[in-house]
């Protein structure tokens, strides 16, 4: 993966926030006889958790997130 920088990675965070919340106005506009379709509210989602992610990492560096695992340790009665 290449190096992204905390500001690039703010910035493409941002953009997909913007772009979450111009789909809430409306799926499709048309602008002088063109039509427009906005991309669908899941893809922008998990966009958003992705660059969030990313910045998350960025900006605390050696946290490390909880693992969905446990451990068990079967035993007889």
């Amino acid at each position: 993966m290449p190096k992204i920088t905390l500001e690039e990675a703010r910035e493409n965070y941002d953009l997909w926030r913007n772009a979450e919340k111009a789909l809430a106005g409306g799926q499709s506009y048309s602008i002088a006889g063109r039509s427009l379709t906005r991309i669908g509210m899941s893809t922008i989602l998990e966009r958003v958790r992705y660059w969030g992610r990313i910045v998350d990492d960025l900006e605390n560096p050696g946290r490390r997130r909880r693992s969905k695992t446990r451990v068990f340790t079967p035993f007889d009665i």
